[in-house]
């Protein structure tokens, strides 16, 4: 089955998938950042104060989802999804409301918990749980609604905010989640199929586990950890270049437009890939590609390492972006893959709040490089071969698992 027969098939829950990654836009970090100017002037706080406040609410909001993300195994997706967009709604009212820090820090938290952090875990979950032979394809739909939104918003939302304001720009926020997404996502995921879909459910490849897996059995399993570098280590280096994008069109003497022309570069490249991607994922197993989605953009950090000029930086994008295509499609289908359906909530709310804590960690980590002077070239194909160890490892994990199998 292609995706025109797939769509056509299920049309409705698979766009619940795309607009719940959509919908995830509103607590991306692309997206607050579009606001950080009139939140620092609001609040009187200066971009180091700004950084550590967000630093410490998407930490916070990672530790939540851990535990709050599981739920999805318990409780019926219409239940969870209300929570979800309703939180969601709160929280745009809050920044909103904003009058002092202690409700900023709340409206912070709120964005990226409900956001960032559980929108895209109930889309990517859910398209994980009720397919199997189409995981792939579903997935990889879904997770097309990550860079649509970053495509479609930051234009859009710079207008509102010129032409209405920061505190009114916000308020319109909250009533399209209320008005447009709530209806919209509860009247979709009643679509979903009753049952995983496959043809041959003789052939599953599952391997026996627990009738629910627990968070701290998890993490002491030895395939979850031979992959989990594989699987951080792209959100990991994407937003410790991103972070530090303008420093390096200092460095290497580029203006901002051949900066927007690569994070256009990036987005097109992710959408065109995620779509191959998920037939690959269903023809061939997460498992045979692992290491497709890092090996590339090693490739792209050894082109910016050596080429100074913008085509350099335009390799590494187009890269980036290839590699986050086959990471969505990847990270959707490995988990259930290795352990099942039956704990997905479980299992991917852990992934999830970690994948958090790696992206809260990159731009520490680079930026101390940079204020320490470590060489540029030195910090980058380090980074390289970090990237090569997570793929052995994860070869080595899914090359053991594939041996139990038999």
């Amino acid at each position: 089955m292609n995706y025109w027969q797939l769509l056509k098939q299920y049309p409705a829950f698979l766009m619940f998938g795309f607009m719940a990654t959509f919908a995830s836009s509103f607590g991306q970090t692309f997206f607050i950042s579009l606001f950080v100017d009139d939140i620092t002037q609001l609040h009187d706080l200066s971009y180091g104060q700004f950084g550590s406040l967000y630093a410490i609410t998407t930490a916070v909001g990672g530790l939540f989802l851990m535990r709050v993300g599981k739920k999805l195994d318990y409780i019926p997706l219409k239940h969870f999804a209300h929570f979800v967009i309703l939180g969601l709604a709160l929280s745009a009212a809050l920044m909103a409301l904003s009058a002092n820090w202690v409700v900023l820090i709340i409206a912070m938290f709120g964005l990226r918990l409900f956001g960032q952090g559980l929108m895209g875990h109930m889309a990517v979950t859910s398209m994980g749980r009720y397919f199997n032979e189409l995981r792939g394809r579903a997935v990889a739909f879904s997770g097309i609604g990550f860079p649509a939104g970053e495509i479609v918003l930051p234009g859009l939302a710079l207008l509102l905010l010129s032409q209405l304001g920061f505190i009114t720009t916000w308020w319109l926020i909250t009533g399209v989640i209320i008005i447009a997404f709530w209806p919209l996502l509860i009247a979709l995921q009643a679509h979903h199929p009753k049952v995983s879909l496959s043809k041959k459910s003789d052939d599953a490849t599952e391997i026996p586990a627990p009738a629910m897996l627990r968070q701290r059995d998890i993490i002491r399993d030895k395939s979850f950890l031979g992959v989990l570098p594989a699987m951080l280590a792209l959100p990991f280096v994407m937003t410790g270049i991103l972070i530090n994008q303008l420093w390096f069109a200092e460095q290497r003497g580029w203006s901002l437009d051949v900066i927007a022309v690569g994070i256009a570069l990036f987005s097109i490249s992710r959408v065109i890939t995620s779509v191959i991607a998920g037939s690959w994922v269903d023809k061939l197993g997460s498992f045979k590609l692992i290491g497709v989605n890092i090996l590339p953009v090693a490739v792209g950090l050894i082109a910016l390492t050596f080429v100074e000029a913008f085509w350099g930086w335009y390799t590494f994008m187009l890269l980036g972006g290839f590699s986050a295509g086959f990471n969505s499609a990847i990270s959707g289908t490995l988990w259930p893959e290795i352990y099942g359906t039956r704990s997905l909530g479980t299992i991917r709310a852990l992934y999830h709040s970690l994948m958090i804590f790696a992206t809260a960690a990159a731009p520490m980590l680079f930026g101390y490089l940079i204020d320490l002077g470590v060489p540029l070239s030195w910090w980058l194909l380090t980074t390289v071969g970090a990237l090569i160890l997570a793929w052995i490892c994860a070869r080595l994990a899914v090359s053991g698992l594939s041996h139990k199998r038999l």
